[in-house]
């Protein structure tokens, strides 16, 4: 039910009598406001549901969070897989196991698992007593927490559960978007009127008995809204005045001027924390330990928030806000300056707010802190939010200047780099001094690079590194060297990206910068992995990997742990690659990294395949390409089809490889033949059973080798070559296939070379038939051997066919005997 209606129509007065009727009819209640100010980080009003629904109040420590969430956890509330986003929503630390994890998720992910997790809350819950939910004030409403409502609007639809949303008719934020993404959920819109004539007079008879004719007057000018005429009457009955005020402000400032001065300087103190107080907080404001706002509660000015202990809320924010606006700006500044030193060490965003409205020089400042608190726990809408507010009040040049900064880092997380490009420029406008400059060249920078600006980037790196080195700021002569070392690879430089992420890692070290040193191991490993250089690779990516669990950096870990299985697959330890590939694998999709769930399913599916799992194996390949299709990158299906090429042609389907194959070939030159397109020719080699086709498609791949492709095709083609020669019996193509293997990877032996190398080398031997078969036949038994250590599996049946032969060869009597 959405609830619509003028401010003191009536609406919070209708959501109390349908509490009580429903508390009656066994409904169990949670309640929410939305706030337009004071209620502080991770305070808002789904938030606030959620803690209801665990039974833990809003002003609750996070001792008792803690308890709620683990209490949640052991009765199968919340699976585990979501306690990431449950400590969000109570706004508990992530833990250090949790921490990589949401920190590699973006926005969309963390939104999409909190509404998971709140309906599975609601489901739970609702299972024990039927839920009456409310969020009152919507027209306060964000859009992130429009977002939520439309999920739990079509949550409750699915259980023993009514949700009730108010709003006031300007400023309604359920438009026409809205409603069409929560189409197909039950919603019933209610518009309050004005009271009849009628009720408004009943109404006042039963507060003044007495004085008819100034009730009617009261009626008259309440003009059918129940909270004027309730005040009027209320007012009335502490004046017995005659005359009607004109309006809530003026009685609401007759009202509060009748208090003793003890609860009117209360009453004006709370009215600055907003809506919603708690009494401790007031206490200070007040700098009396003793006060209870008991007083204030009898005369209807406040009242208990039900079940949430010590927290208050004003009767309407209408009566708020007249009582804020008895106070003398002085006296207001004053009272917003004390709650600001309130929250300094409690909400770093509420202390911001604070300092704002007390017009004090250091809100911009408290701003930018708690920008940088919210950035810290990935919260970059908030951020942002908090860094426009903080520009808006700034007047202090620092202060702009790093306010703009980091409104430039906000945005380039949130990928909307030519906004992020703008903010980096006015930050560089804006620089009084090289350092700052340098700053924001840095930042310019990294835009440039995303935006494909090579030549840009490049220049306003030379520009920040002569302030760096001159100053010798270790970190930001490490952020220009990884900056440059990227620039490097789109070029094919792959000698300048070595040398410039080895320099960041030695600056990183000596700077203590543990993230950018993360990050340069992840560069130097994609350096090393584009030269061929596999096991350099993988130590490199390994380390990355390990230095990014131990210190949280979710994002680095997650898209470097699938480059981590690829090189380990290649270094020859198939087995344990297949399990960091299904780790990276589960993280990816957690975290909801596509790419590098893509990643991990390429490398899956070469150690599965390996093992001659190949049903494992189809499922990675099924995987791949639905990812790849997701993801619109179309060269990344070219991979997917080769598996499946590979996979029928191992199951003796040459039709479906043969179409794989070509299709695969045909993405490959639409998209790029120096990634994956000698890769894709080796498959239609092997998949054909024409031989020029098969013979053609050799001598492309090898000419695109020569021309130069990723390194993956100079290990994978050249495997698959051999196989083909082999099959064909083309022992002079096995040999040239094998040798140009064998070179490849001369600057760095390679097990996965060394082994099909010599496989090819002892079969194509064993075709000849010119070798002796005693040394062959231990070659083979070493191959075998080799191959199921390293988990080539796939490769060995042709190795115990060969040994068969061979001790056939040298005992024809025994091979006669096994019907040889």
């Amino acid at each position: 039910m959405y609830v619509r209606g003028e401010a003191g129509i009536g609406k919070t007065r209708l959501i109390e009598e349908i509490q009580r009727t429903a508390t009656e009819a066994g409904f169990v209640c949670h309640a929410a406001l939305v706030l337009d100010f004071g209620s502080g980080a991770g305070r808002d009003a789904i938030r606030a549901l959620v803690r209801s629904l665990l039974g833990v109040e809003v002003t609750s420590d996070t001792e008792a969070a803690h308890a709620a969430a683990a209490a949640a956890l052991s009765s199968d509330v919340v699976v585990s897989d979501d306690t990431v986003f449950l400590n969000d929503l109570l706004n508990l630390p992530q833990p250090p196991e949790l921490r990589p994890i949401y920190e590699a998720m973006d926005t969309g992910n963390r939104s999409r698992g909190q509404q998971r997790v709140v309906a599975r809350i609601l489901d739970r819950k609702s299972r024990q007593h039927p839920r009456l939910l409310v969020v009152e004030d919507l027209h306060w409403a964000d859009q992130p927490t429009l977002a939520q409502l439309v999920k739990l609007t079509m949550a409750v639809a699915e259980h023993p559960a009514l949700l009730i949303m108010t709003s006031r008719v300007e400023g309604d934020p359920l438009d026409g978007v809205w409603r069409a993404e929560a189409a197909g959920a039950p919603l019933a819109t209610i518009d309050l009127g004005p009271l009849p004539s009628d009720d408004a007079r009943a109404l006042a008879e039963a507060l003044i008995a007495a004085n008819t004719a100034f009730a009617q007057r009261c009626v008259e000018r309440a003009a059918g809204n129940p909270l004027f005429l309730d005040q009027l009457l209320r007012h009335a009955d502490e004046s017995q005045a005659i005359a009607v005020p004109g309006s809530i402000q003026s009685l609401v400032q007759e009202r509060i001027d009748r208090l003793d001065l003890a609860d009117k300087a209360a009453v004006q103190a709370a009215s600055v924390r907003g809506q919603r107080f708690v009494s401790t907080a007031l206490q200070y404001l007040l700098d009396r330990a003793d006060y209870l706002p008991d007083r204030l509660v009898s005369r209807l000015l406040v009242r208990p928030q039900q079940g949430h202990g010590d927290v208050f809320l004003f009767t309407h924010a209408l009566i708020r806000d007249a009582i804020y606006d008895t106070l003398l700006r002085s006296r207001r500044r004053e009272l917003h300056r004390r709650a600001a030193e309130w929250y300094a060490d409690r909400d770093p965003v509420l202390c911001a707010e604070h300092l704002d409205r007390a017009e004090d020089p250091a809100a911009a400042r408290a701003y930018l802190a708690a920008a940088r608190s919210q950035a810290a726990e990935y919260r970059q809408e908030a951020a942002q939010q908090l860094v426009e507010r903080g520009l808006a009040v700034a007047h202090d040049r620092r202060d702009r200047f790093e306010l703009t900064c980091l409104q430039g880092e906000i945005l380039h997380d949130l990928g909307t780099m030519r906004e992020a490009g703008r903010a980096y420029q006015a930050a560089l406008d804006a620089a009084a001094d090289d350092r700052e400059r340098c700053a924001a060249w840095i930042g310019l920078a990294a835009v440039k690079r995303v935006t494909d600006d090579l030549a840009g980037a490049l220049a306003d790196l030379d520009l920040a590194e002569k302030v760096a080195g001159r100053d010798d700021l270790l970190a930001e002569q490490a952020r220009i060297h990884f900056l440059r070392g990227n620039l490097c690879f789109p070029r094919g430089d792959i000698e300048g990206c070595l040398r410039e992420h080895g320099i960041t890692l030695e600056l990183a070290r000596r700077a203590g910068a543990a993230e950018l040193e993360a990050m340069a191991l992840g560069g130097l490993g994609d350096a090393e992995y584009v030269r061929g250089r596999m096991i350099s690779a993988y130590d490199r990516f390994r380390q990355c990997v390990e230095l990014s669990e131990r210190h949280g950096f979710g994002r680095i870990e997650v898209a470097n742990r699938p480059m981590t299985a690829f090189t380990q697959w290649y270094a020859g330890d198939t087995r344990g690659a297949l399990a960091v590939a299904d780790t990276a694998i589960a993280r990816a999709a957690r975290v909801g990294h596509r790419r590098a769930e893509m990643v991990g399913h390429h490398a899956a599916f070469f150690c599965r395949h390996a093992l001659m799992d190949f049903e494992g194996a189809l499922l990675h390949a099924e995987a791949a390409l639905t990812l790849a299709q997701q993801l619109g990158a179309r060269r990344f299906e070219t991979e997917a089809l080769v598996f499946f090429a590979e996979l029928h042609r191992l199951a003796g389907r040459q039709s479906e490889a043969l179409t794989n194959a070509k299709e695969a070939v045909k993405i490959s030159r639409e998209t790029g033949t120096a990634f994956l397109g000698p890769f894709a020719l080796g498959a239609l080699a092997l998949a054909s059973d024409d031989r020029n086709t098969s013979q053609a498609a050799l001598e492309e791949g090898e000419a695109l080798l020569r021309a130069g492709a990723v390194s993956h095709n100079h290990l994978l083609f050249p495997r698959d070559a051999i196989e083909f020669y082999l099959e064909a019996g083309n022992w002079d193509g096995v040999e040239r296939s094998a040798a140009e293997l064998e070179q490849y990877t001369r600057s760095e032996p390679l097990p996965f070379a060394a082994f099909y190398v010599a496989r090819g080398r002892a079969l194509a031997a064993l075709g000849r038939g010119q070798s002796d078969m005693a040394e062959i036949a231990a070659e083979l038994e070493r191959l075998r051997d080799e191959g199921a250590r390293l988990g080539m599996r796939v490769a060995l049946p042709s190795i115990e066919s060969a040994m068969i032969s061979c001790a056939g060869s040298s005992n024809p009597s025994a091979a006669r005997q096994r019907g040889l």
